[in-house]
């Protein structure tokens, strides 16, 4: 209908083909101003003015509404974001801390930067461990599952993302490796303090973290390793040193504190009467474990400083496993005598 009687003179029509220049005399008329005909003539700032106001109403004002938008957004993406780094598994805002770090990787341009990312996730994994086991949120041992999950998550994406780059970056390997070793060594220390203030249904839920970042730990240790072997640089030479002396403090310190628990368990079945056959066969099974270690430690150190690094790592492992075999049992025994007392 609009189209049909647009050019009706009683609507103010009639300014269609055919009566421009009528209609516009008309139009003059009645607002009393000159009714030029003819074609306009323009100057340079005329033609400034137009694309000034071109540039402003045109193209910056839907920029600015667009910018405007994304600003807001985007301010109160980063407003949840910051809220959500002391978030812990459970809480509202997990969610979002989890899905910034996952886009952080996967805007990291390299297998390096995502190595070292999934590191520094896994850290937080165990600083979120840390709050839940000293807080009185509800539902601990499944937030702790959640962590330790995510955490045994983030460490095999740091060992895959370790291994992928000993491959295709052979000679740079060595400094993501010593990272990867100083990083997972923290993990350990941090892990093995907080076993004893997590509950019984959660303890075994730590342990397999606990494996999971030794695991990750020879697994650097052995690229340092191979990387030395390949081609010997200073810093490869004083981390392999590093952790010799690390872990010959270690195991020093596993044993005489494996031989003090063992002590005591002998005094108390002494003094209560109950050192039988069984218990004194155990006890020494133990003590032989941790304490007939002095040959092997020897050797390893021998064979380090001959250069054998690989097989000297080896044989430290060997004894580790011995001693956390022996350890196994001093738990079962203290265990057995705390549940008879």
């Amino acid at each position: 209908m609009l189209t049909k009687h647009k050019d009706a003179p009683e609507f103010g029509g009639g300014i269609g083909v055919g009566h421009t220049e009528a209609a516009w005399r008309r139009l003059s008329n009645d607002l009393g101003f000159e009714a030029k005909l003819g074609r306009a003539t323009y100057r340079l700032r005329d033609y400034l003015e137009y694309w000034q106001w071109k540039f402003s109403h045109v193209w910056m004002q839907p920029v600015s509404v667009a910018m405007t938008a994304f600003a807001l957004i985007f301010g109160g993406w980063i407003a949840s974001v910051n809220a959500s780094f002391d978030s812990v598994p459970g809480d509202v805002l997990y969610p979002v801390k989890i899905a910034t770090e996952r886009m952080q990787v996967t805007l990291a341009t390299s297998g390096q930067q995502r190595a070292k990312l999934h590191a520094e996730f896994a850290g937080r994994r165990i600083d979120e461990l840390n709050a839940i086991t000293s807080s009185d949120l509800e539902g601990k041992d499944v937030r702790v599952r959640v962590a330790m999950d995510g955490f045994q998550q983030e460490i095999a994406s740091v060992n895959s993302e370790l291994v992928s780059f000993t491959s295709s970056n052979p000679n740079e390997a060595a400094a993501l490796a010593i990272i990867v070793d100083q990083k997972t060594d923290a993990y350990v220390v941090a892990i093995s303090q907080t076993v004893p203030t997590v509950s019984e249904e959660s303890k075994s839920t730590v342990a397999e973290a606990l494996t999971a970042a030794e695991a990750s730990n020879v697994q650097a240790i052995n690229t340092i390793v191979q990387s030395h072997e390949t081609n010997q640089q200073p810093k490869t030479e004083e981390s392999l040193q590093k952790n010799l002396q690390e872990k010959l403090k270690n195991l020093e310190t596993r044993t005489a504190l494996s031989l003090g628990r063992l002590q005591v368990i002998e005094t108390v079945l002494v003094n209560r009467g109950s050192l039988t056959t069984a218990y004194a066969g155990r006890i020494k099974e133990a003590r032989d474990a941790v304490a007939m270690h002095d040959v092997s430690i020897q050797t390893a150190m021998n064979t380090f400083a001959a250069g054998g690094y690989r097989t000297a790592f080896d044989l430290l492992s060997e004894v580790e496993a011995q001693i956390a075999a022996s350890e196994t049992i001093i738990t079962e025994l203290e265990i057995d005598i705390t549940t008879g007392l």
